[in-house]
């Protein structure tokens, strides 16, 4: 089992994937993961807001758990 980091938007279209697996670790060290996977997400995550498991995510440091969906959202236009 693994957390599922799904990507939306501008955070897909840099990381050219729309989801991808990864291991438990804090949101913060998921995000480096991710940047150091996909350099293109370095900018566009440091505008992104977090849901975990359909809620926000303010607390970067707090552990994701096997099994939890992380949503990154980066801002949206329109409406």
């Amino acid at each position: 089992m693994a957390v599922t980091v799904r990507l939306f938007a501008a955070a897909r279209a840099a990381a050219g994937v729309s989801e991808v697996s990864v291991d438990s670790a804090s949101a913060q060290e998921i995000v480096n993961e991710l940047i150091a996977a996909h350099p293109g997400l370095a900018q566009v995550l440091t505008k992104c807001s977090y849901l975990l498991d359909e809620v926000a995510l303010h607390d970067l440091a707090l552990t994701i758990e096997d099994g939890s969906t992380l949503d990154v959202l980066p801002p949206f236009a329109g409406g």
